[in-house]
């Protein structure tokens, strides 16, 4: 006798996904805050602007990350908090460069600039990233429903798109005149 195994069934765990997450937190923090200690008082200024650059770095990483998971909540808001934090750190540190004496005043608005033109192409990219999940979502939900439909047998679907399937019923005979009999003959002109 043989005995048919059951499917297997994928392993739930709610907390693994949160444990990742709060542990890259915690890597993060103990990284950023030991570039910006190791670092001399009078460098802090490369300390954040290395910490900004990490920040979107990490930021790729986890929306890298996302296609990893079936569940993809935890990278995405690491994703986007990584985002918002390198380019407030690098645009604060920058615009405040010529007040510390770091960079001139040209250096600060070239830098700034080119750090606008790289948000820009990032918010384009993330805009035609959420066009393209609508648009296979809206995709989805025809399919869906095919899905959901009942598959007709081999069987019944070639029996009734084949042509050369006589048909069961019997054939139409022409109807009889009224008042049985033979039909009188055609008049002649």
């Amino acid at each position: 006798m043989s005995s048919v195994s059951p499917p297997l069934q994928p392993v739930r765990d709610k907390w693994s996904g949160l444990l990742l997450t709060v542990l890259f937190l915690v890597f993060a923090v103990v990284l950023f805050a030991g570039i910006y200690l190791a670092l001399p008082y009078n460098q802090h200024f490369w300390a954040l602007i290395a910490i900004g650059i990490l920040s979107l770095l990490f930021s790729l990483g986890s929306y890298m990350a996302e296609s990893l998971s079936r569940q993809a909540t935890a990278q995405r808001s690491l994703a986007w908090g990584f985002f918002g934090m390198g380019f407030a750190v690098l645009l604060l540190t920058i615009g405040l460069g010529p007040a510390y004496g770091i960079t001139t005043v040209t250096g600060t608005l070239f830098s700034l600039a080119l750090i606008i033109v790289a948000l820009i192409v990032a918010v384009a990219l993330i805009a035609w990233r959420g066009r393209a999940v609508r648009a296979t979502e809206n995709q989805e939900v025809p399919r869906s429903a095919w899905r959901a439909e009942n598959a007709p047998s081999a069987f019944s679907y070639a029996t009734a798109k084949a042509p050369s399937v006589p048909s069961t019923a019997p054939p139409a005979s022409p109807p009889s005149p009224p008042g049985g009999g033979t039909p009188p003959p055609p008049r002649s002109p």
